[in-house]
């Protein structure tokens, strides 16, 4: 009988009532009629599960040997990121329901929110985010086996119709598919991929649970991404391991390849490379990371949620990316050394603004500009000047709105609430656009306070309910200790 390695797919919503819970009450029982019909045979032999402990990598290469599964750190119990343990709670839980056996492996991966510096990663500029405080968690086995081996994948989410999604993991025929969630997943199990030997396959169950919210341009995508890769990590030696700016251009290429959104590398590489109490200066046409400081002050940073959803995608964020490149080869047509819109600077753009559509230009004055105020804020935040930090946000939002026109009544309203609120020294909107988030800086004192009156606020103005929550930098990915 075929023996399926499941993927559970977690993302912390209602992980007791999830519609699929019977497929895996029947997946389970027939593991333990397995069991029960004796034991392994010394021609298969398999830990609980299905997965054969035999082909690991490690042993694969060095024709036995332990396993590197607890090489690279683990977390041990008082060290886990805020917010960790009941992701692991859940998602433990959840696992050992579904599977009747224990997780031997976890890693986790936070979103992020980025201050300042929007619609330049794809541009080869600078971003300004920082880890959230929230974070999607992974726990469950695996192994690596023959491409001819009969374990496949199989991918379920909570919250999401469908029940499980079957697929194999032979590198040569994994393909995006339907639904379209689960392409996050095998994108980047396809980009590990490369890291087998010939004739070999990754095969492992898992389970996720996530408080990062979905739609909200916090990044839960890259937060799954890039906790997929370093549960994957796991499975590999020491020798095998990528640096953390290689996993995240790893995702990155996940997403491009499997899920058809041309993002730039700043989602992925803050979750990979998010140090606590630090913000992230990425340059993102070198792939580097910068740590910056928040300064000496008060200020925290306040993420309120429109509820408004977005799907990027398929619509309005690869026009934008299109525009971006055509103004770009419009600057380049008259200034050769323009290889991206990094390289131009306001002076240019006027010169050549006569052979752009008006959209184009807009677009590319957005772009410039916002570049130069990343470099201000972060100037800004090193000294220890809010005010300064919050102008620089005001005027990104302004642009935002205006020339990239990614913003949407109902993002303009929650900025316009806090920038009439007593302490609060800049806001704007974050993400991709057309709905999500904006990110307020504003002063410790007066951050609870500012919560419901934005919540109220917005209500009146647009009926919906606002969802507020004060953070601070955190930590970036990395393996998890399971819970015993």
């Amino acid at each position: 009988m075929t023996k399926k390695v499941v993927l559970l797919l977690c993302l912390l919503v209602g992980v007791d009532a999830f519609p699929g819970k019977r497929i895996f009450g029947k997946l389970r029982d027939e593991i333990q009629k397995k069991r029960a019909r004796g034991k392994k045979s010394a021609e298969e032999p398999r830990e609980a599960g299905g997965i054969r402990p035999s082909s690991n990598l490690e042993s694969i290469e060095s024709g036995g040997g332990k396993s590197p599964r607890n090489e690279i750190g683990s977390y041990e119990p008082e060290e886990y990121p805020p917010g960790a343990v009941p992701l692991l709670e859940a998602a433990t839980s959840a696992f050992t329901n579904a599977f009747g056996v224990t997780p031997e492996l976890a890693a986790q991966a936070p979103g992020r929110v980025n201050l300042i510096g929007e619609h330049t990663d794809y541009t080869g500029g600078f971003v300004l985010p920082l880890a959230l405080e929230k974070r999607t968690v992974v726990v469950g086995v695996g192994s690596i086996v023959d491409v001819d081996d009969d374990d496949d994948c199989a991918v379920l989410s909570v919250g999401m119709k469908g029940g499980a999604v079957v697929f194999d993991a032979h590198p040569a025929t994994l393909m995006p598919g339907d639904p379209f969630w689960s392409n996050y997943v095998k994108g980047v199990v396809k980009q590990y991929s490369a890291d087998l030997p010939p004739g070999k396959k990754f095969a492992f169950k898992a389970a996720y649970a996530s408080d990062v919210p979905l739609g909200a341009g916090l990044s839960s995508s890259a937060a799954l991404e890039v906790s997929t890769a370093t549960f994957l990590e796991q499975l590999l030696p020491s020798s095998k391991r990528v640096p953390k700016e290689a996993k995240a251009l790893r995702c990155q290429a996940a997403e491009h390849e499997y899920c058809g959104m041309p993002c730039g590398i700043m989602d992925q590489f803050i979750s990979a490379l998010g140090e606590e109490g630090k913000l992230l200066q990425i340059d993102c046409r070198a792939a580097k990371g910068t740590p910056v400081k928040m300064g000496a002050g008060d200020a925290v940073i306040l993420v309120t949620n429109s509820n408004v959803k977005h799907a990027l995608s398929g619509s309005e964020y690869p026009t934008r990316v299109a525009q971006c490149q055509a103004s770009t080869a419009k600057i380049a047509s008259k200034f050769p050394h323009v290889t991206e819109l990094r390289d131009a600077t306001p002076a240019m753009l006027e010169e050549v603004a006569d052979s752009m559509d008006d959209e184009t230009y807009h677009r590319a004055r957005h772009v410039i500009y916002e570049n130069r105020r990343v470099a201000s804020a972060i100037e800004a935040l090193e000294s220890g000047d809010f005010r300064a930090v919050g102008r620089a946000m005001v005027a990104s939002h302004t642009s935002l709105r205006d020339d990239f026109e990614v913003s949407c009544p109902e993002l303009d309203t929650l900025v316009d609430l806090a920038m009439k609120y007593d302490g609060v020294y800049g806001a704007r909107m974050t993400g991709g656009g057309f709905g999500g988030c904006i990110v307020t800086l504003v002063k410790a004192s007066r951050a609870e306070g500012l919560m419901p009156y934005l919540s109220s606020g917005y209500q009146n103005a647009t009926g919906l309910r606002a969802e507020s929550f004060i953070t601070r930098p955190g930590t970036g990915a990395g393996p998890l200790k399971p819970l015993t």
